[in-house]
């Protein structure tokens, strides 16, 4: 495995190419100031290094994920603001893409936003913009992804694999990652709007209604 690697402020292991790569999201979002609250008046800012401290290391799934809704984003957000207050999502039930989809939406199975529909590929997801109904749908691009990666997954999931095969997984993951922040991500993924979406029952059992935002606009 590939030991290129740097320790940033963050105190995070992450590869060097990661500080340069030209197309590396961030991700400018608004919240609520606190439980029933109104709009925070500042935004904060979220990175991959967040992403990776939620989820626990990066791969080519968190970056894959990271880009997608990058794409969803552009669309939805304009300007550049992403309300997490105002999101849900559907995703594959990738623990990559599915944490990504909750850290960066604010979206939450037990309260019915983020739904798990296990016939998405893992780099697809649909983002349902709650207040207008305006909904996206991103999908990796075949020629985007790298067969070798899956090739090795499925070699390891198999259970016949020599210690080295999981040192080449890690470097497949990473080359894709990294070569999926050398271009913007609307090059990466095909998107289209969807027109008069439902969303789908929730995957999760009834666990109440999420009320913290109810006040976010509030006199």
């Amino acid at each position: 495995m590939t030991k290129n690697k740097f320790t940033n402020k963050t105190n995070l292991e992450l590869p060097v190419w990661l500080e340069s790569a030209p197309y590396v999201p961030t991700f400018r979002v608004l919240d609520t100031l606190y439980k029933y609250g109104r709009y925070a008046l500042q935004t904060k800012v979220i990175t991959v290094a967040d992403l990776v401290k939620f989820h626990g290391h990066l791969c080519g799934g968190l970056m894959e994920a990271t880009v997608a809704l990058k794409a969803a984003f552009d669309l939805l957000f304009p300007d550049g603001i992403i309300d997490r207050t105002d999101l849900a999502i559907v995703s594959n039930n990738s623990t990559c893409g599915g944490d990504v989809a909750a850290y960066l939406t604010g979206a939450r199975t037990r309260f019915g936003s983020h739904i798990i529909d296990t016939t998405l590929d893992g780099g697809e997801f649909i983002v349902h913009k709650v207040s207008s109904g305006e909904t996206v749908h991103v999908q990796i691009k075949p020629e985007m992804y790298p067969s070798e990666v899956k090739a090795q997954m499925h070699k390891l999931l198999s259970g016949e694999y020599m210690p080295q095969d999981i040192d080449r997984f890690g470097e497949v993951q990473w080359s894709y990652a990294k070569r999926l922040v050398q271009k913007p991500a609307s090059e990466s993924f095909s998107i289209q709007f969807l027109n008069d979406f439902e969303l789908p029952e929730p995957t999760c059992d009834d666990l109440g209604k999420r009320s913290d935002n109810d006040y976010k606009n509030a006199p």
